[in-house]
């Protein structure tokens, strides 16, 4: 991969900011360096076990070879149980830095003016196990730890700011119904399987939050652009004990993008890490991904709702244009991890885990969150002990009398283990330090209460009435696919009870492309001319795309007759000074004939791991194009994405794919060499993607009239 310049300077002043770390000065004692150490065995003595004691050059291996069987029964025990969830994830240091006194809102003292903290992201994914892709459509996670000076605070929450159930009594249901079918042991990922569709239609709050992750938000093209919200509303209280709620959100710097449905399943053969390296490379290369926390506040006036959206139910959100966002603060990604599975595998995240400042609210939902997380962590680390461990412990102190328990590390001292005593043991917090709670009366009749849903259809029909043409197309598709590989009884039912009640049309299409009964056309609600639409719903439509480009990867199509050695110095500073990464791709890796070096051959990469393609000038009189080369650009082409090609009129690589130059349509031509990087870079500021090249592959809607 090439990286732009500027990124050693970053670098330094990244160097600097990490000696001042407050959480990796309390790692580094835990950090074991064994470059070119003597091997021992675990109790201190020297061996070598490369190779097994044995009875002659040709006998048994003998039992006595104890060292070899601690080896062996060392890497017997090396994988933990994964999450049940969000299993596949990975992540990496960072700090947050509140941006102004927000001591009116909240006591917590990251959020007070001047606060820098250490944190730790972990993305992931919920269905996927972690042999699965990250590119994979699903919900995908965004925690983060932050280490304040007045203990961890974590924000655990997803990349979509809704979920599929309003009761967490519900969440074991909806964790088997998505995992693999219990008779068939498939699909390992994803939803488009019988038994989730059907719970999916037995619960259909979750339709708004379903439809999100069908749209192509469902597949981020990495976590450097995407969001993360906390699904639930919080509760904030100031050192006077003034309640505010508030619902939270990361908003990346760089905006969103994704991927289409087909790249994501081509990147899952063929680089099932490839947001993992993406998240890795850029930080390697100074190019750190950042986020601004933004809160929605509400009066805390008891009735839990606003404008009629009711805070405690998680499957519904309140939309930007209705309450606007404010900003508290920013978090930057600067140091990738020393260990993986120290860090990223062994960290732990509990939405219990707030510091004074941060309270709850009585969302059913959340509730059974602050007491899971914990539990589960516990059964996955096998021990009560793991916020001991260096990625877990907090940098304020930890007294308490948590005692004993498997892999207890401390060695306690003293004779009592209980509090309140009288013998010089852990000393209870007076009111004043311990973490407060809302003086709140909380009054009700028992019982079970399973119909606290409203219209479990609107917000998807607002979402849907805000998408465009081509995102339309891109959510019915994703439909009949996962509805597609469903029961037809179940698909149908899919169809009539749950789409039907959102938007006919939505409904007709997607049962047209299954084959299941069309629902009538006056049977439920349509689209009215002068629909509501909230923009913010979906950020990914071309005029919300933030211009900065930072890490996206341009392929340069090169070989033996193309792309010479001016031509590449002209596009490479053009994408320095966006902060552009490149590959040269050519059919053979190493140095060409022209002067250039391809580092990736039409072998070793594809189409589907860049965002924009530029074909090479002939140096010589050829206009023969490879067909590994049209292939390519052809893919490229079906993906929607800016093409450039070197040279005058329409260049052969075009003319092989039957397509003209065409800037509105994304196909870029010309002899100068800047002047193609400059629009294929405009491209990708907007609209990024050209979905509506010829009208290419959207319905004919007349099914709807």
């Amino acid at each position: 991969m090439k990286f732009c310049s500027g990124a050693g300077a970053v670098a330094l002043v990244a160097a600097v900011a990490r000696a001042q770390s407050p959480k990796l000065d309390q790692v580094n004692p835990s950090l074991a360096n064994t470059s070119l150490q003597t091997e021992a065995t675990d109790n201190g003595v020297k061996v070598n076990t490369t190779a097994s004691l044995r009875a002659g050059p040709r006998g048994y291996v003998l039992l006595e070879d104890t060292a070899a069987r601690k080896k062996i029964f060392h890497l017997d025990h090396e994988r933990q149980p994964e999450r049940l969830v969000h299993a596949l994830g990975h992540g990496a240091y960072g700090t947050f830095e509140s941006s102004g006194d927000w001591s009116n809102l909240t006591a917590a003292c990251w959020l007070q003016a001047g606060a820098k903290s250490d944190a730790f992201t972990r993305f992931s994914v919920v269905v996927a196990g972690t042999g699965g892709s990250d590119a994979g459509r699903d919900t995908h996670g965004f925690a983060t730890k932050i280490y304040s000076e007045c203990g961890n605070q974590d924000l655990v929450g997803n990349h979509l700011p809704s979920f599929f159930i309003n009761d967490g009594i519900l969440f074991p249901d909806l964790v088997h119904a998505v995992k693999a079918e219990p008779d068939k042991g498939f699909p390992t990922g994803g939803t488009a399987h019988t038994t989730a569709f059907d719970f999916f239609n037995q619960r259909p709050e979750g339709a708004f939050q379903l439809m999100n992750v069908l749209s192509d938000l469902g597949i981020p093209r990495d976590v450097r652009h995407v969001a993360g919200a906390g699904v639930h509303t919080f509760r904030m209280l100031n050192a006077r004990g003034e309640s505010t709620l508030f619902k939270w959100y990361w908003a990346p710097a760089l905006g969103h993008r994704a991927l289409v449905y087909d790249e994501a399943t081509k990147i899952a053969g063929k680089n099932n890490n490839f947001q993992r390296v993406d998240l890795y490379n850029a930080i390697e290369g100074g190019l750190y991904p950042e986020w601004e926390l933004q809160v929605q506040t509400f009066p805390d006036d008891g009735s839990y709702m606003f404008q009629g959206v009711d805070l405690l139910d998680p499957t519904k959100i309140v939309p930007f244009e209705m309450k606007a966002p404010l900003t508290l603060g920013r978090l930057t990604l600067n140091r990738n991890p020393s260990n993986f599975f120290a860090e990223t595998e062994q960290i732990n995240f509990s939405p219990a885990n707030v510091v004074p400042g941060i309270s709850f609210v009585p969302d059913p939902l959340l509730q059974w969150r602050l007491v899971s997380y914990d539990d589960t962590q516990n059964h996955r680390h096998g021990s009560p002990n793991s916020y001991l461990l260096p990625i877990n412990r907090p940098l304020s102190p930890v007294d308490n009398n948590f005692r004993d328990g498997a892999m207890q590390p401390l060695v306690h001292t003293g004779a009592s283990a209980s509090t309140p005593n009288n013998i010089g043991g852990v000393v209870g917090a007076s009111a004043a330090e311990a973490l407060p709670f809302l003086a709140e009366s909380v009054n009700g009749t028992v019982g079970r209460y399973p119909d606290i849903a409203t219209d479990s259809f609107g917000q998807a029909r607002d979402f849907w009435y805000s998408l465009s043409p081509s995102a339309r197309q891109h959510t019915v598709d994703a439909y009949r696919f996962e509805l597609g590989h469903v029961a037809p009884t179940v698909a149908a039912a899919y169809v009539a009870d749950t789409l039907a009640r959102i938007d006919t049309c939505l409904a007709r299409r997607v049962a047209f492309g299954i084959g299941a009964p069309l629902p009538p056309l006056d049977s439920g609600p349509r689209e009215p001319a002068n629909a509501t639409t909230y923009p913010s719903l979906y950020p990914l439509a071309a005029s919300a795309l933030k211009p900065r480009l930072d890490g996206l990867v341009v392929a340069l199509l090169a070989s033996d007759e193309h792309l010479s050695a001016a031509d590449f110095s002209a596009l490479t500073a053009a994408f320095g000074a966006e902060k552009v990464l490149f590959e040269v791709v050519a059919p053979r890796q190493g140095n060409l004939t022209t002067g250039v070096s391809a580092n990736q051959s039409y072998i070793t990469t594809a189409s589907i791991f860049y965002d924009a393609v530029i074909v090479g000038g002939a140096t010589g009189n050829t206009t023969t194009v490879p067909p590994a080369a049209q292939e390519f650009l052809r893919e490229a082409l079906g993906h929607a994405k800016p093409l450039g090609a070197l040279g005058g009129g329409t260049p052969p690589a075009f003319e092989a794919l039957g397509i003209a130059p065409d800037a509105a349509q994304g196909l870029f031509a010309g002899g100068e060499a800047g002047a193609v990087a400059s629009a294929v870079l405009g491209g990708l500021k907007s609209p990024g993607r050209y979905f509506e090249r010829a009208g290419q592959g959207l319905d004919d809607v007349g099914i709807c009239t």
